[in-house]
């Protein structure tokens, strides 16, 4: 039999090495940078970061989030440094990386929903549907964004030349009284503006955005530099875990996340609690950028077939 010092010692020493064991797994785990910025928009979008801050998620995960609003150009301010993700629609993020710019995706935002975005004209036009388009000016809150995409690929479909469709960049707060004293003559209208235009008048919808095949359209998510991942693996890691929790939360508390609104922008909460939501998907999957990338090869908004990004592993 073992001595019974020796049975001690060896005791004492299998405990001393597990708890450095778990001393180190704890050190591994501790995010790099525990300070973190992200960038956003005072709009209905980014619900998840502040639902998360509200919970504690990023709090849970060692991190210190910081919100601050974003310059006209999202991605050069994640590439630049000034933020360490930020919100851009995917169809920016892939034209991004295929122009050779070094981002993974970490988190999405929301997609779009059925009666969250209309295009709309005015209630005498002779715009009845989206074919009536051709030759017009159309107000767009971004050129290569969910509106004018959806709006090209169904004609496209139809063999309708939406070449010819002038597009105008325009401030969604901008859009109805334009389009109402004859400025555009039609407008990509959506929440939370699309609620009050409605019920105000005037205006009518040729078309929901985000029904039939485009309904949970992809819209808005968080990328990283892959030296920022390569830097900083546990501070990305804990993100995800974060924004995966505050997805999940977002997708089963839709009252909790119509209240948050008013804390961030400019709705009122009579007005929060009325909109269509866009939809925060209960998990983020980025098998969708496939359809994202199959739908700009069918516009041609790239000289050859646009390349899809590598992916960050799940934690």
């Amino acid at each position: 039999m073992m001595p019974a010092m020796l049975r001690v010692a060896l005791a004492v020493a299998t405990s001393t090495f597990c708890l450095s064991a778990m001393s180190a797994a704890a050190q591994q785990a501790t995010p790099e940078k525990p300070n973190i910025t992200i960038g956003v928009f005072p709009t209905t979008n980014y619900g998840v970061v502040y639902i998360s801050l509200k919970q504690g998620f990023f709090r849970d995960e060692g991190l210190n989030v910081t919100p601050r609003v974003m310059g006209a150009n999202p991605i050069a301010g994640i590439v630049g440094g000034d933020f360490d993700t930020g919100g851009v629609t995917w169809t920016a993020f892939l034209l991004a990386t295929n122009r050779g710019i070094p981002l993974l995706p970490l988190s999405e935002a929301d997609r779009g929903a059925k009666g969250q975005t209309h295009i709309m004209v005015k209630e005498d036009s002779s715009i009845k549907s989206l074919d009536d388009l051709v030759g017009k000016k159309v107000a767009v809150v971004t050129l290569g964004g969910a509106c004018d995409m959806i709006i090209n690929d169904k004609l496209r479909e139809r063999k309708v030349d939406y070449k010819k469709i002038g597009y105008t960049v325009m401030g969604v707060p901008e859009m109805a009284p334009t389009l109402l004293r004859g400025g555009v003559d039609a407008a990509c209208i959506p929440e939370p503006a699309y609620t009050p235009v409605a019920a105000q008048g005037g205006l009518r919808s040729i078309y929901d955005l985000f029904s039939d095949e485009y309904d949970k359209f992809p819209l808005i998510g968080f990328p990283v530099t892959e030296q920022f991942a390569k830097n900083n693996p546990n501070t990305v890691a804990a993100l995800q875990r974060a924004l995966a929790k505050g997805l999940a939360y977002a997708n089963n508390n839709p009252q909790e996340l119509r209240a948050i609104f008013p804390t961030y922008t400019s709705l009122s909460p009579d007005l929060a609690g009325k909109i269509t939501l866009s939809f925060n998907p209960p998990k983020s999957d980025f098998s969708f950028l496939k359809s994202i990338a199959d739908l700009m090869d069918r516009l041609q908004m790239l000289p050859g077939k646009t390349r899809l990004p590598a992916l960050l592993p799940e934690k």
